[in-house]
């Protein structure tokens, strides 16, 4: 009987390592679903960090504070997840991963969509306009079409349908922009003409502006009789 109580004792002073390890266990297999996203949210968390640089997202505090939130967030969970030792600890880190970081990435998401946004319009918006005026010049390598591409694919990368595919966009995008403004500075050039020619994309050109070397260029490229004089 003595035998049978101290193996009694021996299994009661056990049990509460064994119970630990099976409550680790249940919030380890229930982790690993809760977790069933984390590579989809890296990936998230990537793209987003890579846009805002090459958007200058962040320069404003309140973008700042946003974006250091997500980086922090993403910070602690990893430190959390990769020191928990017992129950508790897994999912309280868990916790917030599914809880703090995915909102603290949602917060970003939608913060710099906004940032493109704006900067796609005051960026890509002017092209379609200067497309269609130099396409209606004949200007040579079919520049003005494809001014008007370029403008309208920036517009319409605001509405990407992920974060992956908005930097696939994003990076795409400001190539193809840089190209074209390259080649329609050699084209046109940057001086009085350039000038003009932005002008009336933006419809704000004035007599004034008509300088020889602008009639010239105009002459040239048989605009004269496609350009008519309003009064404002």
């Amino acid at each position: 009987m003595s035998d049978a109580l101290l193996e009694a004792e021996a299994l009661l002073e056990q049990l509460p390592d064994a119970v630990s390890r099976r409550m680790l266990g249940e919030r380890l297999t229930k982790a690993i679903t809760e977790l069933r996203t984390a590579g989809h949210q890296i990936q998230r968390m990537t793209a987003l960090i890579e846009t805002a640089d090459l958007i200058n997202y962040g320069k404003p505090t309140q973008q700042h504070e946003i974006l250091d939130e997500m980086i922090d967030c993403a910070q602690s969970v990893g430190e959390a997840l990769e020191t928990a030792e017992d129950a508790v600890a897994l999912r309280a880190a868990v916790d917030e991963y599914s809880n703090d970081l995915i909102r603290a990435i949602a917060s970003l998401e939608r913060s710099l969509r906004e940032h493109w946004r704006v900067l796609a319009n005051e960026r890509f918006q002017p092209l379609v306009g200067l497309g269609e005026l130099l396409a209606s010049m004949n200007v040579a390598n079919n520049l003005g079409p494809r001014l008007m591409a370029c403008g309208r694919k920036g517009i319409a990368s605001t509405n990407a349908s992920s974060a992956t595919e908005l930097h696939a966009s994003v990076t795409t995008l400001s190539s193809e922009y840089d190209a074209l403004q390259a080649e329609r500075a050699a084209e046109i050039g940057e001086d009085e003409v350039g000038e003009f020619i932005n002008a009336l994309a933006d419809k704000r050109a004035t007599l004034a502006m008509v300088t020889p070397k602008v009639q010239a260029w105009l002459a040239e490229h048989a605009a004269l009789d496609r350009l008519k004089i309003t009064t404002r």
